[in-house]
């Protein structure tokens, strides 16, 4: 029906839908007045069997039925116009770009037609994924698709912001409208449903569904000729569920999506929304896990390459259609280096790279300028680049219950990264498990698993970082991070000896102060800014002794079982004496603080010696080399004072508590040299009388002599070494050609020389070996300073075994391997260099007499000469000594 209202020569279209609309009582002359502002109207305008008086009308009709007039008017009546895919409501909707999600959407569709065999049990598909990675986009793509494939039935676009479409009221409505456009058929059944129960759209989600959309759909496709070639309509989109305003509807959509499709098995549903906490938990019910496909959108490689085939091709848009383009760099712009940022900085997040774009495309500046400003080379402009995502951020923030507190927790994966969750609660002195729940809105941002949370995207820690970009949510991450260091020395001040419940068992509880150290390493202007009076106060209360006395002893291990704890222990006071180290010069309170923490840490390491590591040779000498010969009296050459112990030590554990606590504490310092200088001022102070120091250093000689006489534990190497030798025999005897010299037999115990071997050299910089073949007297003569531990000598048989034996750590690059089995010869060439400068430095010791007199060296000494040599010269000038002295000087 068409009805025209004219007043003279001017003619107005009312619609069938809009006498609907005003239908039983509607004011229409109001409408009218609305729709042509200034018109005259007649004072009086009935309705009455199609009869308008107060104007001229001229009506036309297409009625089928009084019925289906009545019904689907009403159906129109509650349609969210908006909510449709292709709505006029939305400027510039978002939509995929062209050669990008290909994959993604091809997956939707062959699940929409069921193509998979995996998946033809499964009716519900969830496309799920944090705030900005593309659902909406994605969901519009696939409708369009759907819809020229003849596939679609209808789809419902939430948005929080948008009244008639930020509740389920209007959703099925809407769907029942689009499947009657598709189905002709269905508007005259749903239509009479209607019209027999009107007040139909007042009842719950799950009778609307069933009433509106099955039941009437059912017979429609019941009568449908089966012979028909072309596919039939199955899908409903359900996009932004997340962004519907009650959460317990979202729920129960959910649940009624799952009794629909166990009902009938001719429609399937793709629901976009962000992975939030209580859809989470009803996507996972047992009903619900059989009959639902996942598809999580994250930050992997795919998504990756999308954004980057996007942003290429928008830059070659800007270049070859901007107003400014004449004014752009030469090429390349933007160079490799920015656009490969700009991907890292999306995080699989189409929103952040669809922002810089619409922020360059500006015709009002120059692009080039607006790149700038993005990475801060340049005064940002008036319009800020980032107030989409930024306003994105906000919303979803704003929802937590207690912004503050989140605050606090978002500065930790902010600052590094991601943390603990049971720390983060240390930390703030939080109940246990408020973290998940405090977070419980926030999983479209954040990734939290069981232990650990961090961002989804990047881009949300420059957020929270930018004062105009957060507003009052901004975070002030350098007081952060020094208000984290304060609390965390609190907290370890109450955790000595495992007096209180709560046990530091991650890594991560000293990710703050190793923060600052890096910064600390990095600068060359140590200032206040990395000291604060918390870090102050908490230092001065810090009860070193009571800390450290515990991980001294090899009882702290037996009392805990968790060996992560000790080292994480370990690990924080490490971190905590190299930066009151650090600042020790900053100001005059952190000098005082420093001197009075290394004063109690010596005293506690020698009182600890003292009572109860007596006739332990191995603490002796681990407490001698670094709290003893550091002192100037003692000139030892800096290679042998720095050599990397804790590396070269290969069993620390057996070293007990004492020796593997201070090797894992204060040997990774070996690089701050006066902080070495300071421990052993302070030792010496401590330590009163000579003879006490003797003993130390006569004990720490029998430690160095007991393993350089141990045929047993160097026999692995010793055979190693002669093995490459008679390796090289033999390839010189079966392949002549390689080297007419050593065509000569050679006959008894064949030295060295200059025979060829595989040597595994560790990479400074990231560990890793590096197997290189070189001559095998250089490898075991030289070696880099300072770090006796950096060479390996592996043979070809040792080689092939582990390359062929995946159950043996193997250490690789590209196709070279090294073996991780520890080898006691670097071990022995330092003690060969430091028993000589220890000698000299001891009293009588009977055990060291004892040992003196067998000068039973093991076999592994034949290859350093000169170096044994050296040991029994200084051997025989000990015993030489100690004999003129007699047994006045011997010390316990």
């Amino acid at each position: 029906m068409k009805i025209y209202l004219s007043r003279g020569p001017d003619r107005v279209l009312v619609t069938q839908v809009q006498l609907a609309t005003f239908h039983r009582g509607h004011n229409l002359i109001d409408q009218f007045q609305m729709t042509q502002p200034g018109m005259p109207v007649g004072s009086l305008l009935n309705l009455s069997n199609s009869i308008v008086n107060g104007g001229t009308f001229i009506q036309h009709n297409h009625i089928h039925s009084r019925e289906q007039t009545t019904g689907y008017a009403r159906l129109l009546e509650n349609v969210a116009t908006s909510a449709l895919h292709d709505s006029v409501d939305d400027v510039d909707p978002p939509k995929c770009h062209p050669n990008t999600r290909v994959a993604i959407i091809q997956n939707i569709i062959d699940w929409t037609l069921g193509t998979d065999e995996k998946l033809c049990g499964k009716p519900i598909l969830w496309l799920k994924g944090g705030a900005g990675v593309g659902k909406s986009a994605i969901a519009r793509s696939v409708a369009e698709h759907c819809l020229d494939e003849g596939l679609l039935l209808g789809a419902f676009f939430f948005k929080a912001g948008d009244t008639s479409r930020n509740h389920v009221r209007n959703l099925v409505a809407t769907i029942s409208y689009q499947i009657s456009i598709c189905l002709p058929k269905f508007r005259d059944a749903v239509s009479a449903i209607i019209e027999d129960h009107p007040l139909v759209f007042k009842s719950s989600i799950k009778t609307q569904f069933s009433t509106l959309i099955v039941r009437p759909l059912s017979v429609v496709l019941a009568n449908c000729s089966t012979t028909s070639s072309l596919p039939t309509p199955r899908l409903i989109i359900i996009d932004g569920l997340d962004e519907c305003c009650d959460v317990n509807s979202q729920r129960d959509l959910v649940l009624t999506l799952q009794e629909i499709t166990n009902t009938t098995a001719l429609i399937r549903f793709l629901v976009c929304s962000r992975p939030e906490s209580h859809l989470n938990a009803a996507f996972s019910l047992p009903r619900m896990v059989p009959i639902l496909h996942n598809i999580f959108l994250d930050n992997d490689y795919v998504s990756r390459q999308d954004i980057r085939v996007y942003l290429q091709d928008k830059f070659t848009q800007i270049k070859e259609g901007h107003v400014f383009k004449h004014k752009l760099p030469a090429d390349p712009w933007p160079t490799p280096q920015i656009l490969e940022t700009l991907v890292n900085k999306s995080s699989g997040q189409f929103i952040y790279a669809a922002t810089v774009i619409r922020y360059l495309e500006s015709p009002r500046h120059r692009p080039d300028h607006r790149l700038d400003a993005i990475f801060k080379l340049r005064a940002p402009f008036k319009d800020l680049p980032f107030t989409e995502l930024d306003a994105l951020y906000q919303h979803i923030i704003s929802k937590a219950e207690d912004p503050l507190t989140v605050l606090d927790i978002l500065a930790f994966p902010a600052l590094y990264g991601y943390f603990n969750l049971e720390d983060i609660e240390a930390i703030l002195q939080l109940e246990e498990g408020t973290v998940d729940v405090i977070l419980v809105d926030l999983h479209s941002i954040l990734s939290i698993s069981a232990r650990n949370v961090k961002f989804l995207h990047k881009s949300f820690t420059d957020f929270l970082s930018e004062p105009q970009r957060a507003g009052n949510l901004y975070q002030d991450l350098s007081k952060a991070r020094l208000s984290h260091g304060a609390r965390v020395i609190s907290l370890m001040s109450t955790h000595h000896g495992l007096q209180t419940g709560y046990v530091c068992c991650s890594w991560m509880i000293h990710a703050p102060i190793q923060h600052v150290l890096r910064e600390l390493g990095s600068s060359d202007n140590i200032n206040a800014d990395y000291v604060s009076p918390g870090i102050l106060q908490a230092s001065q209360q810090f009860p070193i002794v009571d800390f450290f006395k515990p991980l001294l002893s090899d009882s702290y291990r037996e009392r805990n079982s968790r060996v992560s704890s000790l080292n994480s222990d370990q690990e924080f006071l490490k971190c905590y004496l190299h930066y009151l180290y650090c600042v020790k010069d900053v100001c005059e309170p952190t000098r005082v603080v420093y001197w009075e923490q290394m004063h109690e840490y010596c005293k506690c390491v020698l009182a600890t010696l003292d009572n109860n590591w007596t006739d332990n040779w191995n603490a002796h000498f681990i407490f001698a080399y670094h709290h003893l010969l550091h002192d100037p009296r003692y000139p030892i050459p800096r290679n042998l004072l720095y050599a990397k112990l804790y590396q070269v030590l290969t069993d620390i554990d057996s070293l007990g508590g004492f020796g593997g606590t201070i090797l894992r504490v204060i040997a990774p310092l070996r690089q701050n040299a006066q902080h070495f200088d300071d421990m052993a001022k302070i030792s010496h102070h401590l330590r009163i009388g000579d003879i006490e120091k003797e003993a130390i250093f006569a004990k720490s000689a029998c430690f160095c002599l007991a393993l350089l006489c141990d045929e047993g534990s160097t026999s692995l190497d010793t055979s190693r070494i002669n093995g490459i030798a008679r390796h090289n025999r033999w390839k010189m005897r079966e392949f002549p050609w390689l080297s007419r010299r050593q065509m000569v037999p050679i006959r008894g115990p064949s030295p060295l020389r200059d025979r060829l071997a595989l040597i595994s050299f560790r990479n400074i910089s990231n560990g890793v070996y590096i197997l290189k073949l070189t001559r095998i007297r250089k490898a075991l003569q030289s070696s880099i300073p300072y770090r006796y531990d950096n060479i390996q000598v592996i043979t070809m048989r040792e080689h092939f075994q582990l390359k062929a034996d995946e159950s043996v750590q193997v250490w690789s690059v590209g196709k070279q391997s090294a073996s991780s089995l520890p080898q006691q010869w670097p071990l022995y060439k330092f003690l060969l260099d430091m028993l000589p400068r220890i000698l000299p430095l001891t009293g009588r010791y009977e055990p060291l007499v004892d040992m003196c007199r067998k000068r039973c060296l093991s076999s592994l000494s034949q290859f350093w000469p000169k170096k044994s040599r050296r040991v029994r010269q200084a051997i025989d000038c000990y015993l030489r000594r100690v004999d003129e002295q007699g047994d006045v000087y011997e010390v316990k």
